[in-house]
């Protein structure tokens, strides 16, 4: 029930620039930039897309637009999980191109002061890390992982869309006269039919009138 107020709220109110879109992963909570979130939506059908990281997920259908999927926990280095009820999609924009990225569940949308957000101690973070980590909102006993979402999804890692489209394309345009070809195959395999003889009853056959004349013989 939460993530589907969460999901109304972002899409019918006008999301401010300091608000954070929290949600967990391995019981850990990570936050972004809820202005940058297009939506939150259950997990839906994937096609798995050869030759990409093991994070990636594959393509989906987002009403009738390709979309990457990523996981998250595969991107953290983390074990897969089941999907269960709890598990969403959170979609954001990329270079014009809409990435769902799956998680454990969304929590809530937030405000973080500036003055709660500290930097990560230089000893717990990997250079990975610092990339696309930017700091930890502390509220109350909550921990909160802030990410930057431009440096989590680096378009150097995700599928290019643009190249699957002229794929799925090429592979429609060759499906057509493949099946066309196809057919004047079969009606070329086709054995064809024996003309009919037509006999003239009029005119008796040469074998008729060998017999005829051995009778008047």
């Amino acid at each position: 029930m939460v993530n589907e107020m969460i999901a109304d709220d972002i899409e019918e109110e006008e999301v401010e620039q300091d608000q954070t879109l929290v949600f967990s992963v391995k019981s850990q909570e990570f936050g972004i930039q809820a202005m940058l979130v297009q939506e939150i939506s259950r997990v839906l059908p994937t096609t798995k897309v050869p030759n990409t990281q093991s994070y990636i997920e594959g393509i989906m259908n987002l009403r009738g637009r390709l979309a990457s999927v990523i996981n998250f926990r595969k991107k953290l280095g983390l074990e897969p999980k089941e999907h269960d009820d709890d598990t969403r999609i959170i979609v954001v924009e990329l270079d014009t191109y809409p990435i769902g990225i799956i998680v454990d569940a969304v929590e809530e949308v937030i405000k973080i002061p500036t003055e709660k957000v500290q930097r990560l101690p230089e000893t717990t973070t990997t250079s990975a890390s610092k990339e696309y980590m930017t700091g930890v909102g502390m509220l109350d006993n909550r921990l909160i992982i802030l990410l930057d979402v431009d440096k989590v999804l680096s378009s150097d890692e995700l599928i290019e869309l643009d190249e699957v489209k002229r794929m799925m394309e090429k592979v429609a345009e060759a499906s057509k006269p493949a099946e066309t070809n196809q057919k004047m195959d079969k009606a070329k395999e086709a054995p064809s039919r024996p003309k009919s003889k037509k006999v003239d009853t009029m005119q008796p056959t040469s074998k008729g009138n060998k017999q005829a004349k051995r009778r008047i013989e």
